[in-house]
């Protein structure tokens, strides 16, 4: 089995919409868990700009990350009227590994 790749996706929300979109993070996550090639995700907020949010998925190959995100249009999620910026970035090649 590859390490598999890890895709970030850097979301800055709509300031008024920030704790309502938060609150629905968890509720995502059960579809998530269930699409082929997924491994984990894992969401983390900025400590200074409360409506800023990393997202750091791994998944077997960059194809099912892509293939989940045309999922999600599909049934008409994904919408980003709630966002004031979105970027994301695929990091393929592990370096390093170290667990508690």
């Amino acid at each position: 089995m590859s390490d598999g790749v890890i895709i970030t996706v850097e979301i800055v929300i709509k300031p008024e919409l920030a704790e309502q979109v938060v609150a629905s993070i968890p509720a995502m996550f059960d579809d998530t868990v269930t699409f082929p090639g997924f491994r984990s995700i894992r969401v983390v907020r900025h400590k200074e700009e409360s409506n800023r949010l990393l997202i750091l998925e791994h998944w077997d190959e960059e194809a099912n990350y892509h293939a989940y995100q045309a999922w999600r249009r599909e049934r008409g999620e994904g919408s980003r009227d709630h966002l004031l910026s979105m970027s994301y970035s695929v990091w393929p090649g592990l370096v390093g590994y170290a667990e508690a």
